[in-house]
C-alpha cells in the first residue's frame, strides 16, 4: 500500500478513535457538563434571619432561617482538640434542621464541610453505615493480630487483653452512637418538622494534617434547590462573638 494510503488510513483511524471516545464519555457521563451547583444562601453576621450564639457549655450556634427552613449549626468550643482524640480524627458537627412549611420536604442530610487553611479541601460528611463498618472490622482486624501476639509473647497476655478490651468497650460505645444520633435523610411535614443528629468528616488525609491555632470553615447544608452555607472559625474571635451574640 502507498505511504499516502497508509497515512490517510492511520488518521481516518485515529479520528475515528477521537470521536468514538468523545461519544463514550458523553454517554457515560450525560450529565456532567450540565451539572451546576445550586444558588448558595450564606450564613452573613448581623443580617436578617442569621444570628450567632455562645452557650455557657461551650458550645457555639450558628443559626439561619429562611424558605420555610430554620437551620441550626452547632460546633463544641473544643473541637478541634476533640477531633484529634476520636476514631480516624473525625471531626463532628451537629445539625437541626426545622421544617415550617404546610406540605412536606425531602430533606437529604447531604453535608459538607472545605477546610479553607487546608488547601480548601472540601470533605464529604460519612455515612453511619459505612463508619459503623470499617471500625467493627478494625476491632476484628485488633483481635486476631492481639491473639497472634499473645501466641508468640504469652508473658504479655494480660496487658494486651486488657488493651483490647479497653479498644473493644471503646469502638462500641462510639458504633452506638453513630448508629443512633446520626443525621439521617428523612420527609419533614408538620407533623415529623424535625431532622437533627451529629454528622462527621474525615481528616486523616495529606491535604489536612495537624490543626492551626486557629481554623476556618465553610460547612455546606445541600438542598436539591439550594445550598445553605455556614462559615465559621475555631475558635471565634472575642470580637466576633461580642458582634453576633443574639439578644437574650
Amino acid at each position: 500500500m502507498p505511504r499516502d494510503t497508509l497515512n490517510t488510513v492511520f488518521l481516518s483511524r485515529k479520528f475515528a478513535v477521537i470521536f468514538w471516545l468523545c461519544f463514550a464519555t458523553t454517554i457515560a457521563f450525560p450529565c456532567y457538563a450540565e451539572k451546576k451547583n445550586p444558588p448558595v444562601v450564606r450564613w452573613t453576621a448581623n443580617e436578617p434571619g442569621c444570628e450567632f450564639h455562645h452557650d455557657e457549655n461551650g458550645r457555639h450556634r450558628w443559626r439561619m432561617v429562611g424558605d420555610a427552613l430554620d437551620i441550626n449549626l452547632i460546633i463544641d468550643s473544643q473541637e478541634l482538640a476533640k477531633s484529634r482524640r476520636r476514631f480516624y480524627h473525625l471531626f463532628a458537627a451537629y445539625l437541626t434542621v426545622t421544617y415550617t412549611g404546610h406540605g412536606s420536604f425531602e430533606f437529604p442530610a447531604d453535608v459538607r464541610v472545605t477546610f479553607l487553611r487546608h488547601h480548601n479541601v472540601t470533605e464529604a460528611s460519612n455515612d453511619p453505615t459505612e463508619l459503623q463498618t470499617r471500625l467493627q472490622n478494625d476491632v476484628d482486624s485488633l483481635v486476631f493480630e492481639t491473639e497472634r501476639q499473645i501466641k508468640k509473647h504469652p508473658e504479655q497476655k494480660d496487658e494486651k487483653t486488657a488493651r483490647l478490651r479497653e479498644y473493644q468497650k471503646e469502638a462500641a460505645e462510639f458504633i452506638e452512637f453513630v448508629s443512633t444520633e446520626s443525621l439521617q435523610p428523612t420527609t419533614l411535614t408538620p407533623g415529623n418538622s424535625v431532622a437533627q443528629g451529629w454528622v462527621f468528616f474525615a481528616t486523616n488525609n495529606k491535604w489536612i494534617g495537624p490543626w492551626n491555632p486557629r481554623e476556618d470553615f465553610i460547612l455546606l447544608v445541600w438542598m436539591k434547590d439550594k445550598a445553605w452555607q455556614f462559615p465559621f472559625s475555631l475558635p471565634p474571635g472575642e470580637g466576633d462573638v461580642i458582634l453576633r451574640k443574639r439578644e437574650q
